[in-house]
């Protein structure tokens, strides 16, 4: 070893190198990335709510939220008539049911996006049928107007023979006149959302009539119940168009989108919940279920790289499994409940998945 009194005279150079090296890891270890420097969420449980973990298992995704439990008698006797039954044979996707309760908790404009049968609009009512709250849900087409949200003013006539405006009441005003949460199926498919603006602004909530004769801009304004109302729209898109062309839905202009500050993308369950599901429908042995459902992950595939028109959901896997058990036949099944809705080059891609999963033909 070389003398002297600098570090490089008396140590090899691979030594430095070595110490230098575990030094700077050293050093990294010991630094904080300051993107990970988050506080824990804090959760407040008032009276009446419960837990996330109790209501339904220990989230991964979210904090442990305490959700509102209301009871039907919270609610106005008109309103309680649309709080949803609990349906018994109802899975949850556990991701999306997480992402879910933080918007709600939130009080988002929550957008549940996916291809349809995911159980988009079942999602949000048996949300609704869990924790006893209305559901007012109104479907949308390319024909729905101003008027099938708000209403439309008429004039009426009292026993003095007094002239008075009477607005129609629409699924959306009964909604906010009562309380619970709107669901707007198929957002995207009308021209009307420009009316929407305010109601799906988060911090104003609120909604104006149509103008009429002797009616004041007080009356003419409904505001959503604060803590009692959720908006909650669904489509088989996100706002941004239709490429395959199947679902019609419109582009959303960017002030539209902006004002919804949840969009969850809704997915099919995995193989086993979709097996449990039709095993609480039906009494088919495990082996056709099983041929079932990969048969579906293949249709589904194609439908997602648009080699198919359709696909198979989950009502259409039920509506299968009732057919083959009445017929006795899984070919009979699938031509009675989906096979023979597809066009001729649907059914000969089909045709070739049925036979790679049942080794028969179609």
């Amino acid at each position: 070893m070389a003398s002297g009194g600098s570090l490089k005279g008396k140590y090899d150079s691979d030594i430095i190198a070595a110490i230098v090296e575990t030094k700077q890891q050293e050093d990294l270890a010991n630094v904080t990335d300051p993107f990970t420097e988050i506080e824990d969420y804090k959760v407040d449980v008032p009276a009446g709510s419960v837990l996330f973990s109790k209501a339904f298992w220990k989230p991964k995704e979210i904090p442990d939220l305490a959700i509102t439990m209301f009871k039907p008698e919270d609610w106005d006797e008109e309103a309680q008539f649309h709080i949803p039954a609990v349906d018994p044979n109802w899975i949850w996707n556990k991701q999306v049911t997480e992402k879910f309760a933080l918007a709600m908790y939130c009080g988002d404009t929550t957008l549940l996006h996916g291809l349809q049968g995911t159980g988009k609009s079942c999602l949000a009512e048996q949300w609704c049928a869990k924790f006893k709250i209305p559901a007012w849900r109104m479907s949308c087409n390319r024909e729905t107007r101003e008027a099938h949200f708000l209403g439309s003013p008429s004039v009426e006539y009292n026993d003095e023979g007094q002239m008075f405006i009477k607005q129609e009441p629409t699924i959306l005003t009964d909604s906010l006149r009562y309380g619970g949460m709107f669901i707007e199926d198929e957002a995207f498919r009308h021209n009307a959302a420009l009316v929407l603006q305010a109601l799906r602004e988060k911090n104003t909530r609120s909604i104006l009539l149509p103008d009429a004769p002797g009616r004041t801009s007080e009356e003419r304004k409904l505001v959503a119940p604060d803590g009692r109302w959720w908006y909650t729209l669904t489509d088989n898109t996100c706002g941004s168009g239709d490429e395959t062309g199947i679902f019609d839905a419109e582009v959303q202009d960017a002030s539209t989108l902006d004002r919804i500050g949840a969009s969850i993308e809704v997915k099919y369950l995995g193989k086993p919940q979709e097996r449990r599901i039709l095993k609480k429908h039906c009494n088919l042995n495990t082996p056709i279920l099983d041929g079932m459902l990969d048969f579906t992950k293949l249709v589904r595939k194609a439908f997602e790289q648009q080699n198919l028109l359709a696909t198979l959901s989950v009502r259409s896997l039920l509506a299968w499994a009732e057919k083959i058990e009445m017929t006795g036949s899984i070919e009979t099944g699938l031509k009675m409940s989906w096979y023979d809705k597809l066009c001729n080059d649907d059914k000969a891609t089909v045709r070739d998945m049925f036979h790679q999963v049942f080794e028969r033909a179609l």
